[in-house]
């Protein structure tokens, strides 16, 4: 099962950052306003920076412990946390690192509740943060 998640870890880092730089293009080309190149540029720094730290070093050490719980929820309350920030692209990039840390120990002898806690929120924060990005789009449209 570990080894299953272990290579999941590339597939779901790739979704986050192709969600967050997804999100970077909408913000900075789908708006009115004064956005330009070097503010995405700015944007895909925080997401690389941010992916690297999540899913080069947190996930992986997580997920070779055996209880990740902690770990799993403190990346998904701060992927929820960051929704008020949404513009780095941050949220989806912890979120998503909460999540599959969550998933890998949801079974868990030992912090079981914590990984299940962190499958809910961090689901919780990638819709927020989906929905505060669309709303923001639709409003300066």
């Amino acid at each position: 099962m570990q080894e299953r998640l272990q290579k999941a870890t590339g597939p779901v880092a790739v979704g986050a950052v192709a969600l967050a730089t997804a999100f970077a293009l909408l913000g900075t080309y789908g708006e009115s306003g004064d956005h330009g190149i070097g503010d995405l540029l700015i944007v895909l720094a925080i997401v690389a920076i941010g992916a690297v730290a999540v899913f080069g070093f947190i996930v992986p050490r997580g997920l070779g412990r055996e209880a990740a719980g902690a770990s799993a929820l403190v990346l998904s309350v701060l992927g929820l946390l960051t929704v008020a920030v949404f513009w780095t692209g941050l949220p989806p990039i912890l979120a998503a690192g909460g999540i599959l840390l969550g998933w890998a120990g949801r079974n868990a002898d030992r912090g079981r509740l914590m990984c299940r806690c962190a499958i809910a929120i961090g689901t919780l924060a990638l819709a927020a943060d989906v929905a505060i990005v669309l709303g923001d789009w639709l409003s300066n449209r």
